[in-house]
C-alpha cells in the first residue's frame, strides 16, 4: 500500500511539472460598445478602467501550468491586438468558427520553436473577467486525470449564485445537479481538423440545452423532461458521436463560468473587482 502511494504521489508531482500551451479563443468580428468608449474587440473593451484581456492575462499568469499564450482572433480585430501590445502574447488570426480558429492556433503554436510535438492545450474564451490561475491549475489537475482527448469545464450552480449572484447564467440539470458551462477546456490537438464540423454545430446549440439535447437524440429528450439525464449520459453520447473520449470536470470555480455575454453585464460585473 506504501508503494502504491507513493507511486501516485510521483505520477501527481510529474503532472504538476507538465505545462501546457494556452490559447485565447477571441475570434468573431463582432465588436461592443460600451458608455464612453469606442466601439471595439470585446476583450480590448474596459472594465473598471482596465481592458478585460488584462484581467484574463492576469488569471493566466497566476497559473503554474501555463507554458505560453497565444490569441486568436478575427483578421479586421489583429492589428488593434498588436497595439494592445501585451508581453509575451503571441497572435494570429482567423475568419471562421470557434473550432476553425483552435485548429488555426494550434498550427501556429507548432510553427514555435519547441512547439512543434505539442499534443494538447489549453483554451479559454476572452469574456472571463475573473478568472485566476487557482482555477486554471485545478482544472487542468482534474482534466489530466480523466485522461481524455478532449475534457470541458462545468460549474455548479450554487457556486455561481454564491460568488456572482446578480451576473446571470445559462444552467442545465444533470441528475447530479444543475451546472453551467465553464469556457474552458483542454483537448488533444489530434481532435483537429475532423471535428471541427461537429464542434460548430455543439458550439451554436450551446445555450439552448433543449435544442442541443434534441442534436443529441430523442433518448436525451426523453431522460431530460424526466431530469434523468446523468454526466455519463452525455460524455458517452459525445465521445460515441465524436470518435474522440470526452469528458467533463465539475468544478466550484465560477470564475471560470461567469463571461460577459450581454453588454449590460459589464457594469454589474464591475460590482465583484
Amino acid at each position: 500500500m506504501n508503494l502504491k502511494l507513493t507511486r501516485q504521489k510521483e505520477t501527481l508531482n510529474n503532472q504538476r511539472l507538465l505545462k501546457y500551451d494556452l490559447i485565447i479563443l477571441a475570434g468573431g468580428g463582432s465588436t461592443v460598445s460600451l458608455p464612453g468608449q469606442e466601439k471595439c474587440a470585446r476583450a480590448l473593451a474596459e472594465l473598471k478602467g482596465r481592458r478585460l484581456l488584462d484581467y484574463i492575462i492576469d488569471g493566466i499568469r497566476g497559473s503554474s501550468r501555463v507554458a505560453s499564450v497565444l490569441l486568436v482572433t478575427h483578421s479586421s480585430h489583429l492589428e488593434a491586438f498588436r497595439k494592445a501590445d501585451v508581453p509575451g502574447l503571441l497572435l494570429c488570426s482567423c475568419d471562421g468558427s470557434m473550432a476553425e480558429c483552435a485548429a488555426t492556433a494550434i498550427r501556429e503554436l507548432r510553427k514555435q520553436p519547441g512547439h512543434e510535438n505539442i499534443t494538447k492545450v489549453v483554451t479559454v474564451c476572452d469574456d472571463l473577467p475573473f478568472l485566476t490561475g487557482a482555477a486554471l491549475d485545478d482544472f487542468i489537475a482534474r482534466a489530466e486525470a480523466t485522461e481524455a482527448d478532449g475534457v470541458y469545464a462545468i460549474v455548479w450552480k450554487e457556486a455561481c449564485l454564491r460568488e456572482f449572484p446578480s451576473l446571470q447564467r445559462t444552467f442545465f440539470h444533470l441528475k447530479e445537479g444543475d451546472f453551467t458551462g465553464g469556457n474552458v477546456s483542454l483537448v488533444s490537438v489530434t481532435l483537429f481538423p475532423d471535428c471541427i464540423g461537429k464542434m460548430k454545430e455543439v458550439f451554436a446549440l450551446r445555450k439552448n440545452p433543449l435544442k442541443l439535447a434534441a442534436w443529441l437524440g430523442p433518448f436525451f429528450i426523453v431522460k431530460m423532461l424526466l431530469r434523468q439525464l446523468s454526466l455519463h449520459d452525455v460524455e458517452q453520447k459525445v465521445s460515441d458521436l465524436f470518435g474522440y473520449r470526452g469528458r467533463a470536470v465539475i468544478t466550484d470555480h465560477a470564475c471560470i463560468g461567469t463571461d460577459l455575454d450581454r453588454t449590460e453585464e459589464w457594469a454589474e460585473a464591475e460590482k465583484y473587482l
